[in-house]
């Protein structure tokens, strides 16, 4: 075997990836405990795959073969270089290699370098020694078999017994339409006739004649002249409310801007819109859409605003 092929796999122990310039890389891959189909459990294990696309040199398969041998970096380097080439040529020439312990390098027929990787060694240290280990057959349940049944030859037809009808119903149904027809008889054979009375000592019978209602009395309409009564109406005047208390429904601190929301309060069927000029003192342009006597009718109407015209107001006194 090679020495550097040994060397390699010494250190694919203690490393995770080992790449060799210009050829391609090692790299162990981990796999759990696993329990195969014939119930057989193996131990956690640590297998190689090969990498082609790994190419540069990371530095540690020359740095480790100089410690190893004794030589300087520059050797060391050279002699992996060296290596690779080596290889790479081998392989294409013989189309199979077996790489020590590792694997086998095969060459496909598209000229693809492929690698089979060795299961049987396991480079995880701390599973070192663990044997795959059997745990016997898994017991199987029972399978129930139902018994044959045996079935007869011909199968005979089943024999319903004879229901026996009764003509119970048709005697309750042939009752009830005797009495129905029974009483409308009845009904029609004992109803008096209205243009008779029959008395209950004479046998004779008696005809009433209709006679025609008299005619109602005239009676002679007086009239009487009516007075006219001439009633004075004495109109309300009510005087303007001036209690110096607004409803207020914007304030501004410009008057255009003022005057922009007294537009359209008029727009929308406020009359009584004005703009309450600011005192000194004071920063705002106010809007009043009217004016009460006091608080509490202030507080109705602005409730009532509210609710009609969807309008905010506060009740303000200047």
């Amino acid at each position: 075997m090679n020495p550097m092929i040994a060397f390699i796999e010494h250190l694919l122990y203690t490393h995770d990836c080992v790449i060799i310039p210009h050829f391609g890389g090692f790299v162990l891959n981990t796999q759990d405990f696993k329990l195969d189909d014939e119930q057989v459990i193996h131990p956690k294990s640590k297998w190689v795959a090969f990498n082609e696309r790994l190419q540069s040199d990371d530095g540690l398969l020359a740095t480790s073969w100089a410690k190893e041998n004794g030589i300087s970096l520059k050797q060391a380097f050279a002699a992996v270089h060296q290596f690779g080439q080596t290889l790479s040529a081998q392989i294409k020439a013989d189309k199979q290699f077996q790489f020590g312990n590792i694997g086998v390098f095969q060459v496909s027929k598209s000229g693809r370098l492929q690698f089979e990787p060795n299961q049987l060694i396991n480079f995880d240290l701390n599973q070192y020694g663990l044997m795959p280990v059997g745990i016997g057959q898994a017991k199987k349940k029972p399978v129930l078999q139902e018994s044959p049944v045996e079935k007869s030859a011909v199968d005979l037809p089943t024999v319903q017994p004879p229901v026996k009808r009764t003509r119970q119903n048709q005697f309750y149904t042939y009752v009830l339409m005797a009495f129905f027809f029974g009483g409308i008889a009845a009904y029609y054979l004992t109803e008096p006739n209205s243009r008779y009375v029959n008395s209950s000592f004479s046998p004779l019978t008696i005809r009433i004649k209709k006679t025609k209602p008299a005619a109602p009395a005239k009676i002679a309409v007086i009239e009487v002249p009516k007075k006219e009564v001439v009633a004075t109406v004495q109109e309300e005047i009510t005087a303007p409310v001036s209690g110096g208390i607004f409803l207020v429904a914007g304030s501004f601190k410009t008057e255009a801007k003022a005057a922009t929301c007294q537009a359209e309060l008029v727009a929308k069927g406020f009359e009584n819109v004005q703009i309450i000029e600011k005192q000194a003192g004071e920063g705002h342009y106010r809007v009043s859409v009217g004016e009460v006597a006091d608080f509490d009718a202030g507080y109705a109407a602005a409730a009532r605003l509210k609710t009609e015209k969807k309008l905010d107001i506060w009740v303000y006194k200047r």
